[in-house]
């Protein structure tokens, strides 16, 4: 077996956490590690990240790089590191760690990553994905208070973003395959008003017609004609009067590091141990402390 690679697709600012990244893979027993901070060129770069042999990639960036990455790194285990992001994310050397230890097949992939669902938006001349909603707004300059649709591939009642309003009303958990649709309206038109935080200082009064389940496999149509498309919360374009749209929840989206699982699997192995005495590992346990007052 030749040397283990890993691939790192960051921001330019992030050079501390990339150094951090950097000494964790090689102390994992990563061989090579190849990494791109520039502008642009994401999907390019990530399939060539691939084609050259990167077994985990890790992506630390805003929505529309997570995005780019989750599109071209096919089946290999994806790192998602979002910055501004409101979840407790893995510090940068344990995350090395954890992605080393995958890289290096130390730790068996099938046990620590899950398959994260996205949503595809269709049109006639484009395909897009979102990893956490698809929003629609009825009027050309995306803004949420002309929001109508809202298709969000989790809600959680402690979240953040668009995905906060299902996420009050309706919640569905990352564990889960299915999604959620909602159908939005001004709050003086609709039978219910969310208080939702919809970015990090921003709680906005968000009307809500209703929900329904959002199945996997099931295509529906936008009624966006004129009217513009948020990705994952990011403006993205613009459908005329007579173009159709439809979106789909889809189970088939990148496979996703679950950086804890790593580390419980490499603790309960002994993999991080400098010393470990021969035989199996011994269960866990508490000695009294050897130590007075």
């Amino acid at each position: 077996m030749g040397e283990a690679v890993a691939g790192i697709v960051a921001n330019p600012a992030s050079e501390r956490d990339i150094q951090s990244l950097r000494s964790a893979l090689r102390v994992a027993g990563v061989g090579r590690v190849m990494v791109w901070t520039e502008a642009g060129k994401i999907i390019g770069t990530v399939r060539r990240m691939v084609d050259a042999g990167a077994s985990v990639l890790i992506c630390l960036g805003d929505d529309g790089l997570m995005r780019a990455a989750a599109a071209a790194g096919g089946d290999v285990p994806l790192l998602m590191m979002p910055t501004g992001s409101t979840d407790v994310l893995p510090e940068p050397t344990v995350a090395g760690l954890a992605a080393g230890l995958l890289a290096t097949h130390q730790v068996d992939a099938d046990l620590v990553t899950n398959r994260a669902t996205i949503l595809e938006v269709v049109t006639k001349a484009r395909r897009e994905i979102a990893l956490t909603d698809v929003s629609v707004s009825s009027e050309s300059q995306w803004g949420p208070a002309s929001l109508t649709e809202l298709y969000c591939t989790f809600a959680v009642p402690d979240g953040i973003g668009l995905s906060s309003i299902p996420g009050r009303l309706c919640p569905s958990p990352k564990s889960t395959v299915d999604g959620v649709a909602v159908s939005l309206g001004p709050v003086d038109e609709t039978p219910y008003v969310v208080q939702a935080p919809i970015a990090p200082g921003e709680v906005r009064s968000v009307g809500v017609r209703g929900w329904s389940v959002l199945h996997p496999g099931v295509r529906v149509d936008l009624r966006a004609g004129g009217g513009s498309i948020a990705l994952d919360g990011q403006p993205h374009f613009v459908l005329r009067p007579e173009e159709s749209a439809f979106v789909e929840l889809k189970p088939d989206g990148p496979w996703c590091v679950d950086v804890r699982a790593v580390m419980a699997e490499a603790t309960r192995t002994g993999l991080l141990l400098g010393r470990r005495p021969k035989g199996a590992f011994p269960a866990s346990r508490l000695a009294d402390a050897p130590f007075t007052g």
